[in-house]
């Protein structure tokens, strides 16, 4: 999942939203829904906290709350996630599940690096469904030669 590692804009949407200029960090409250690039965010809390006083350089996403992230088929659910834009990764905590497809994994945290699209889950458990070859080939038995 790339949200967040991307040069497009992040559209937010929430019942409320609060800025506080002196710690450089905008909180939004109810209902986050939050979009990118074709990636999804939802939570009941999204704090950004940015670099600079100007809000340009964004620093980390800090989800609380029925947190979900999607994209395509994959996607993530915790308690608690953070996206570290210097680290480029997403870690999710507090009974973190990930599904890719009909693919499960559980842990008590999961970390994604963003710029590898590699995880790491701690406290592991997976269920994995297996899926049939559909390369071409796959499974089939030479032809019988003919004169």
């Amino acid at each position: 999942m790339q949200f967040g590692n991307n040069k497009a804009p992040i559209d937010i949407k929430s019942e409320s939203m609060s800025l506080d200029y002196q710690n450089h960090s905008v909180l939004w409250s109810g209902n986050v829904h939050a979009s990118q690039a074709g990636a999804q965010l939802t939570s009941d809390q999204l704090r950004v906290n940015y670099f600079d006083k100007d809000f340009k350089q964004m620093k980390e996403m800090v989800a609380d709350g029925n947190v979900r992230l999607s994209q395509g088929t994959r996607w993530a659910t915790g308690k608690h996630g953070v996206m570290d834009q210097t680290k480029h990764t997403v870690v999710l905590t507090g009974s973190p599940v990930a599904h890719d497809g009909s693919d499960q994994i559980t842990g008590c945290k999961i970390t994604v690096f963003l710029n590898t699209s590699q995880s790491v889950v701690d406290c592991a458990h997976a269920v994995l469904f297996p899926h049939s070859d559909a390369s071409p080939g796959a499974g089939a038995t030479p032809a019988a030669a003919t004169d």
